[in-house]
């Protein structure tokens, strides 16, 4: 049995309303120290609440004592990271390909091992950087799957884990990678939510089949990081709900909703295919 790997979760940059409440009374002690020092006369500004000189030295005074104490923090907010996810059920972001694999010979059967290249569709994500600075360690995380029943209601796949999606270029080992480096502003990367194959192939496919599924359907594999033995990245034919978190060290973690559904029919042309044997769109 395969041990999944423990990793380093991704950063949250939402701001705890304990975190705020002391920026607050940080930014008023710090002002007020600054006032004090610079002589301002609170007092008598309000007293005298017709001196609009005074209070426009006043408010000015505190205006340059606030950039001057948190202009770091202001320019890391300017300067941030914005990160988004789309897709669009069309080439580049899904598009036909070959899954290359060999079958080794039987005794008594062929003399050599013999290649196969089967037809193979990828449904991958964009995830892009609108911010103007470049993301860090940028990672995706498929947190729930829901399937439609009977009842039109969505349900949630127990078996499932929430794991990592993978970005769909390999690492110099030829690795599947969990995190992307960065992410440039204004730029963006595919990540890979997971791909059909031609399904009279799966059985020669390490990881591909489930034998509790139709044959002759096709099923959908999510590309996570950690493919267990139990195969809960591998659906049927339906309906389904999928949670996504993306993240990273330097941004704020976004959350998105898309509804997938996989009919179980199979199209050798690609257009016929991303039109009638799968179909994606965003809920939240």
């Amino acid at each position: 049995m395969l041990t999944k790997k423990t990793v380093k979760p991704m950063s949250n940059r939402d701001t705890d309303p304990c975190e705020l409440l002391l920026i607050i009374f940080s930014v008023f002690i710090a002002l007020l120290v600054i006032a004090i020092v610079s002589n301002i006369q609170f007092v008598a500004i309000l007293y005298n609440y017709r001196d609009f000189a005074g209070w426009a030295s006043a408010f000015g005074t505190l205006v340059l004592a606030f950039i001057a104490v948190f202009q770091d923090r202001i320019h890391a907010y300017i300067k941030r990271p914005i990160l988004n996810c789309n897709i669009e059920l069309k080439p580049p972001d899904c598009h036909k390909t070959t899954m290359r694999r060999t079958q080794p010979f039987l005794p008594g059967e062929e003399t050599s091992n013999v290649i196969y290249d089967i037809s193979t569709y990828y449904i991958r994500f964009r995830i892009l950087n609108s911010g103007a600075s470049s993301a860090e360690k940028v990672e995706v995380i498929i947190t729930d799957i829901f399937k439609k029943n009977k009842n039109d209601t969505f349900v949630r796949i127990n078996s499932f884990s929430s794991d990592n999606l993978v970005w769909s270029i390999l690492d110099e080992s030829n690795k599947r990678k969990m995190y992307w480096e960065y992410i440039s502003p204004s730029t963006y990367k595919y990540c890979n939510l997971g791909h059909i194959l031609d399904p009279k192939y799966r059985n020669i496919c390490n990881g591909e089949n489930n034998t509790n599924f139709i044959k002759d359907d096709t099923i959908f594999s999510f590309d996570v990081y950690f493919r267990s033995n139990i195969l809960y990245y591998l659906v049927s034919p339906g309906t389904y709900r999928i949670k996504l978190k993306v993240g990273c060290t330097n941004a704020k973690t976004i959350s998105k909703e898309y509804e997938l559904n996989v009919t179980g029919k199979w199209f050798e042309d690609e257009l016929k295919m991303l039109n009638e044997g799968i179909s994606i769109k965003e809920i939240h």
